[in-house]
């Protein structure tokens, strides 16, 4: 931490501790050489001698620096590791951001899908086909309406009409299940957002996506309902307890009635 606060043209404080000893231990050395020994008795040895001599002398420097630059160069392997660290972190980060961003496309392409499987759900209950409330002409109103932005809409009907036969399960599952073209429907309508779920843990590292999808989403909420209607989701989607009966929808009936005299 010390050494990442010092100037970037400042000398590291091992070269500055090497510089000082070494400038110490020859200003030393000089001294023992002019006051003790004598320059002339010195320079009057036999050159094996004074070759001897620099060698003990300048070995223990040798050893200093040795060291000193095995620390440096370890200082410096940290730091290249650190900044490749930091690198890896930062792919990984826009890695995470670009699938996100792919997830979040994808989400929207899956929405519509989803969109699309519960208005074919809708219109053959309450099509020709079924009970003969919304004629065609309704229908193709309401499927311009929901593709100009609002992919929740039959998905929202959907819900509204499970909400409607809140105190009586049969009619619920009739609904939902009670033909072999209401059953492909809410399985398909199962399955893509399975995948969608999975999908998503794929890029959400805190879970608030698949909070979100199943939580805070008209799909998710739907999703719920064919769960528990089909037996796989034992608890009620919105209230949590044990309970065939969704009384948990009421406060939404009149609000997300799908098929009201008026209207259609």
């Amino acid at each position: 931490m010390d050494e990442e606060q010092h100037p970037p043209t400042g000398l590291d404080w091992r070269i500055v501790f090497g510089l000082s000893v070494t400038s110490i231990w020859i200003g030393a050395g000089l001294v023992y050489l002019m006051q003790i020994v004598g320059w002339s008795q010195f320079l009057a040895l036999p050159t094996a001698d004074i070759g001897s001599f620099f060698e003990g002398a300048f070995a223990p420097l040798a050893f200093l620096w040795l060291v000193i630059g095995h620390f440096m160069q370890q200082k410096e392997i940290t730091a290249n590791t650190r900044a490749i660290s930091m690198q890896e972190r930062s792919t990984r980060r826009l890695e995470l951001h670009s699938r996100r961003d792919s997830y979040f496309k994808l989400l929207n392409l899956v929405q519509d899908q989803l969109g699309n499987i519960a208005a074919f759900h809708y219109i053959s209950v309450f099509g020709v086909t079924g009970s003969g409330e919304v004629s065609s002409d309704e229908f193709s109103r309401l499927r311009s309406e929901a593709s100009t932005g609002d992919q929740a809409l039959f998905v929202r009907r959907m819900i509204a009409a499970a909400a409607e036969r809140r105190d009586d399960p049969e009619a619920i599952r009739e609904l939902l299940y009670g033909t072999s073209v209401r059953a492909r429907h809410s399985e398909n309508f199962l399955r893509t957002f399975n995948r969608l779920l999975d999908a998503a843990e794929s890029v959400d590292t805190d879970g608030m996506v698949r909070e979100a999808l199943l939580d805070g989403s008209a799909s998710g909420l739907y999703y719920r309902i064919l769960k528990h209607v089909s037996g796989t989701e034992p608890l009620n989607p919105l209230s949590g307890l044990r309970s065939n009966a969704f009384s948990a929808f009421s406060s939404q009936q009149s609000e997300l009635n799908p098929v009201q005299g008026g209207e259609n």
